[in-house]
């Protein structure tokens, strides 16, 4: 569906073809950062907080297609998918950034969220629950 670019001053490949790529390349960062296994609380903030940065560099890119100028280029079925893959790549983010902050309090013996589950550290720190 997508238009061909008619100014031959702008020699950047479609919209489309830009997410695409940026989209695989945020894929292969994330898996890569996934993997990692840090065995300090400060390595897992620092892991998180990437991870959270990722999500939302892919939610940015999918916000991209939903852009005026592009809409015309995807059916609306198709953007439709893009609303609901943007929005949970931005969920994932803030979980991701939750989870950051949970080993970030654990690190400085803090306590962690009530919501953080088994990365609560109030048992570490002596508070009842």
């Amino acid at each position: 569906m997508s238009t061909p670019n008619t100014d031959p001053s702008d020699r950047r490949p479609p919209v489309t073809e830009r997410v695409t790529a940026a989209l695989e390349a945020l894929n292969d960062e994330f898996v890569a950062v996934a993997a990692e296994r840090p065995d300090t609380a400060t390595g897992h903030s620092d892991r998180a907080y990437r991870l959270a940065f990722i999500c939302a560099r892919r939610a940015g890119w999918w916000r991209l297609l939903l852009a005026r100028p592009h809409r015309r280029e995807i059916s609306l079925l198709f953007a439709r998918a893009v609303f609901h893959t943007a929005a949970a790549q931005q969920s994932q983010a803030r979980f991701w950034r939750d989870a950051a902050a949970d080993w970030s309090a654990r690190a400085e013996r803090r306590p962690t969220s009530d919501a953080a589950g088994a990365m609560s550290n109030h048992h570490d720190l002596g508070i009842a629950s």
